[in-house]
């Protein structure tokens, strides 16, 4: 039993040695078991591997696993396009057509109140009267909008230029969803414009009025 034993003892000291010495490579250290999970490959977001610097490399590279552009035409689940261009025909055309995708409830509404806080606040003032307080510190001049009751604004010219911007006033379609927009413009018109939950939209405008 005790032979036994020794001779079990060899064989595993020599199998231990023969495979510490055998799978070293030519510069004398180990091979690495899966090496990717020790040096990943680093991916850029939507660059086309088959091409690099304008010359054309490897057409095996363009198989390379990263996020692609969508086909040119396609939008993805539950984004609703905007049809109307970012110009003063399309400032109008969605004066005229464009309407609240959601209803006027008191949800909607204090949900905007909360978005205008955070987003518009700062310039149009507690009041909507443009008097915030990047206006009171002259980082921009007065604002030409005061949100009241005699403001003859439809509801998609808002809609519009807060998807685009408007004068100074940048685009936040980046920060605001589409129902989000509406949201803050329900908020607007309720608590500044005077608008009933239950009134009908405005769909028209005296432009000049708007201009100003």
């Amino acid at each position: 039993m005790k032979k036994y034993l020794n001779n079990s003892i060899k064989i595993t000291v020599v199998a231990a040695v023969i495979s510490f010495s055998s799978c070293k490579e030519k510069n004398g250290l180990a091979p690495e078991y899966m090496p990717d999970m020790y040096r990943s490959p680093s991916l850029e977001t939507y660059v086309d591997y088959g091409e690099l610097r304008g010359k054309q490399g490897n057409d095996s590279l363009r198989n390379v696993l990263n996020a692609r552009k969508p086909v040119a035409g396609t939008i993805h689940r539950g984004f609703s396009p905007y049809p109307y261009a970012n110009s003063i025909d399309g400032y109008n055309e969605a004066g005229e057509k464009l309407t609240s995708a959601i209803p006027y409830t008191e949800q909607s509404v204090a949900k905007g109140r909360e978005l205008y806080g955070m987003f518009c606040v700062h310039c149009h003032g507690t009041t909507g009267q443009g008097d915030g307080s990047l206006i009171e510190r002259e980082v921009f001049p007065p604002l030409p909008i005061k949100f009241n009751e005699n403001l003859v604004l439809p509801e998609g010219k808002m809609f519009h230029s807060i998807t685009y911007g408007k004068n100074l006033m940048g685009a936040h379609a980046s920060q605001l969803n589409q129902e989000e927009r509406w949201q803050l413009i329900h908020f607007i018109r309720v608590e500044f414009m005077k608008q009933a939950l239950t009134a009908n939209i405005v769909s028209t405008a005296d432009t000049n009025v708007v201009a100003k």
